[in-house]
């Protein structure tokens, strides 16, 4: 089978070389952003193995790409990766038309970031789902769902990795299953929901009213993909990128979520949240670097300060008990 690969990198490196291996790759596309902003250059890497390649954009996809798309008459294209809507014109140029392999349940995680949405709800488990792409977004046939399981702490990175280990398999799955119409699925209209790429806000740590267990899956969902989630010390920014859970304490009373309750240069960082519950934060990043809990207390950070969910909120401090 004559298969076009429009993906990105390194998400697509286990699908690259199985096709290339199995003889079936004919040529790599990726989206111009994605192409410049990888590294190591993987499109480069490509080019030295003679596979073709194609850019697009916003801009060609519906000229230059569609001319050598017809040109190049491909029996599949797979798509992994990519964040630009496919032309409803150009659906039809393949014999066995355009699969999308989502990271996400469908017709509940549409959108383009799945698996941010997956670990921040913090649900157990979640699926790669290989469907039809249609003129709409995440709305075809599926061919084939196959569940993979959100171990707690497992970070958006973490879980990226361990979906795309099976690739493999799943694609030679569903090459064989493509050929024949009767295996699609429609997807269930009751179910159907789509999950916006995450805003600023809604990857930035809100104190007073997020748990510390939400705390900790948003934490998880923004690594490493945005860096951490956003917080703020004495009106600068940090992000954070690791906690850990606090489970054996009492809940404390009479405290403010954000308050540090705990800043040892030996044992860490210790935060309260709502409810009372403390959370410990291991990992930072912040003008100063990408730190440990214990190394961010060297910066000067005090017991009784406290970390805020905007910029302009005025830090409180508190009498040290």
């Amino acid at each position: 089978m004559k298969i076009i690969l429009i993906g990105s990198f390194p998400t697509s490196i286990t699908l690259y070389q199985y096709l290339h291996q199995n003889k079936s790759l004919h040529a790599i596309c990726v989206e111009e952003i994605a192409s410049q902003q990888s590294n190591p250059n993987y499109l480069d890497l490509i080019k030295q193995e003679g596979i073709e390649t194609f850019v697009i954009n916003n801009k060609n996809i519906l000229t230059q790409f569609k001319d050598w798309l017809l040109n190049t008459s491909p029996d599949l294209v797979l798509v992994c990766g990519f964040s630009l809507k496919v032309p409803k014109d150009i659906l039809h140029i393949p014999k066995y038309g355009f699969l999308n392999i989502h990271y996400g349940k469908l017709p509940e995680n549409r959108g383009p970031d799945p698996l941010f949405w997956s670990i921040k709800k913090g649900e157990s488990n979640t699926a790669i789902t290989i469907h039809q792409i249609d003129e709409e977004w995440d709305t075809g046939k599926i061919l084939l769902e196959h569940p993979v399981s959100i171990i707690p702490g497992e970070t958006l990175g973490m879980v990226n990795s361990k979906m795309s280990y099976l690739l493999k398999n799943l694609t030679e799955q569903a090459i064989e299953l493509v050929q024949n119409s009767n295996n699609y699925k429609l997807q269930s209209s009751k179910l159907s929901f789509y999950n916006r790429r995450p805003s600023s806000l809604q990857t930035t740590i809100n104190w007073e009213e997020q748990t510390a267990d939400e705390i900790e899956n948003l934490v998880n969902a923004c690594n490493p993909k945005y860096g951490g989630a956003m917080t703020y010390y004495q009106g600068s920014p940090i992000k954070i990128l690791e906690v850990s859970p606090v489970d054996t304490q009492v809940p404390l009373l009479g405290k403010t979520p954000g308050e540090i309750i705990h800043a040892h240069p030996q044992e860490g960082l210790y935060v309260c949240c709502k409810y009372g519950k403390l959370i410990k934060l291991n990992i930072i990043n912040s003008d100063a670097g990408t730190l440990t809990g214990t190394k961010y207390v060297h910066l000067g950070i005090r017991q009784g300060h406290l970390f805020t969910t905007t910029l302009h909120q005025t830090p409180k401090t508190h009498s040290v008990i």
